[in-house]
């Protein structure tokens, strides 16, 4: 039986709570010149525009700690990229001109402007209009020495928040959360925060609210995602505003909890690993009729009603190369003073680092089906068990009996 290492016990001396906001630059709804979506419209789907982000220019304007630069964080400017590259920004209060370094990556932009200390804010004139964006100050300090799980969620049971937290605070060490609030209109970030205020031993719980279009999926499982703007902003946001002095940051969504064979805490490996990151595959785990409790409206679901994962499947291409049809795509964890500063965090990698594709084999994270909002698609439909599709799961069985779920 594989030993399962203790976690670190967490005694925090003084707990600290905080609802953050961001300083963004959003076009009027009738501003005469807004984002043009660079996918096919035979591609779109009938709900592609309430989904896609037309306005947004600037997610959030983040400060240095040396005060010497400003990086503005945009979603893909596509159109707009030619006006925003043309316009001239000014240092306020001093009135000074700046110049920009501008990055494009992944369905994101970033604009270094060089600033003097002080600055508190930017005004950005050009053929778009004469705006001005206030200056997010850095918050290193906060996450500290923390071992922090970052998310982004929107209107997700507060049980699940809940629970998604004690799991990595018992079976990982976690000591701090900060959590995306993507616009939940089911609770306040108060709510929230009082919810979280209940599960015990975190240092650091921060949420901060995120209002913006989290964009239209891609078509299908492998074209088109060039619409999706939203996460990659929350992850330049986080990891610039925030966790550059983290101790160690863990990517998962509130419906994947990371196992590992070892016992091994995540953070604990991405630590002392060579290059500071661990990614990992995931395994789906589904309900199956008769054997997992009904889905209850009165009662969400939760992580321990679910004993099977779906068991693996492997496809050989031209019979020689491997596939895997049923594996969830990696998630991953890293100390973010070791990550290149050219490297951009994302969904299931980090782009432009070739050590974060290397894949752990002591990792392995379960995606639940059901513990979903279904706002990508339904996902409340279950199966008849079958043995040959549907393993009992002894890893996560062995994982929950390490979880105080009452505190």
């Amino acid at each position: 039986m594989t030993r399962m290492s203790p976690a670190p016990s967490v005694t925090p001396p003084e707990r600290q709570e905080t609802v953050e906001t961001v300083r963004s630059l959003v076009l009027p709804e009738d501003a005469p010149v807004r984002r043009i979506p660079s996918r096919p419209e035979e591609f779109r789907g009938a709900d592609f525009d309430a989904r896609f982000d037309f306005h947004t220019l600037v997610f959030d304007a983040v400060g240095s700690e040396d005060g010497r630069t400003v990086r503005l964080l945009c979603p893909a400017l596509l159109n707009l990229r030619e006006p925003m590259l043309a316009a001239g920004i000014t240092a306020l209060p001093s009135g000074r001109p700046c110049r920009a370094h501008h990055r494009l990556l992944d369905r994101h932009e970033e604009f270094l402007v060089e600033v003097e200390p002080c600055t508190q804010a930017l005004e950005i004139d050009g053929p778009l209009g004469c705006f001005r964006v206030e200056v997010s100050p850095p918050r290193f300090d906060a996450f500290e020495g923390e071992r922090v799980v970052l998310t982004l969620s929107k209107n997700n049971e507060l049980v699940w928040l809940q629970d998604w937290a004690r799991f990595y605070r018992d079976v990982h060490g976690a000591t701090a959360l900060l959590i995306y609030d993507n616009g939940s209109t089911r609770y306040g970030p108060e709510e929230l925060l009082a919810a979280l205020r209940e599960v015990e031993g975190f240092r650091r719980v921060t949420v901060v609210q995120w209002p913006f279009r989290h964009g239209p999926p891609g078509y299908g499982s492998k074209r088109y995602w060039d619409s999706n703007f939203s996460q990659l902003g929350m992850f330049a946001d986080a990891r610039w505003r925030f966790l550059q002095r983290a101790r160690s940051v863990l990517n998962c969504d509130l419906d994947e909890l990371v196992l590992s064979r070892s016992g091994r805490s995540v953070f604990e490996a991405t630590e002392a690993s060579p290059a500071g990151v661990t990614s990992f595959y995931g395994d789906w785990v589904f309900g199956i009729d008769g054997v997992t409790r009904p889905l209850d409206e009165a009662a969400p679901a939760r992580f321990t009603d679910y004993r099977h994962k779906l068991a693996p499947v492997v496809t050989y291409r031209y019979g020689l190369i491997p596939r895997y049809p049923m594996r969830c795509n990696p998630k991953w964890a890293v100390v973010p003073a070791r990550c290149p500063p050219e490297a951009q965090w994302h969904t299931h990698t980090i782009n432009g680092w070739w050590r974060a594709r290397l894949v752990s084999r002591d990792f392995r994270f379960r995606h639940f089906r059901e513990i979903s909002t279904n706002w990508k698609y339904d996902r409340s439909e279950r199966e008849s068990f079958d043995p040959a599709r549907h393993a009992e799961d002894e890893l996560m069985a062995r994982s929950f009996a390490r979880v105080d779920w009452a505190r």
